[in-house]
């Protein structure tokens, strides 16, 4: 798998979460749903979620590849709760989660707060690492 696969990948993932919006063909998101994002996320709607693969190592004599992706999150304007209350689900689906979709394990590594941007909405960010099934399909 490819890191566009596992970018893709994990956004189809993320947009099974009750309320949340996962649809690469949409202009526009319903303002009360929470969009997820390949990439950078869009100004609106206001909550929403930006996936990134970032990091790679693939140990050959091992048959080991993993990659790291970084999860951005965006609360609603003036929730200071915001952007924790994103990542809750997302951690909660993704912590542990094996061998579905190419994937064989994923963990978190960290998170930072962001501070609010401009429009009073929170962020933070959620790293993890994600050992893929097979090195081979990965390289």
């Amino acid at each position: 798998m490819d890191d566009d696969e596992l970018t893709f990948r994990l956004c189809e993932i993320l947009g099974r979460i009750p309320g949340w919006v996962w649809d690469p063909t949409l202009d526009a998101f319903p303002q009360d749903s929470t969009a997820v994002f390949y990439g950078a996320v869009q100004d609106k709607p206001d909550r929403a979620v930006g996936v990134r693969v970032y990091g790679t190592e693939d140990r050959l004599t091992e048959f080991v590849a993993e990659r790291r992706a970084q999860l951005y999150f965006r609360g609603g304007r003036g929730d200071p709760r915001g952007a924790n209350k994103l990542a809750a689900p997302a951690f909660t689906l993704l912590q542990g989660l094996s061998r579905v979709g190419g994937i064989s394990d994923i963990r978190r590594m960290s998170m930072a707060p962001l501070g609010a941007d401009t429009n009073g909405r929170e962020e933070r960010t959620d790293n993890y690492i994600i050992t893929l099934d097979n090195l081979e399909a990965s390289t």
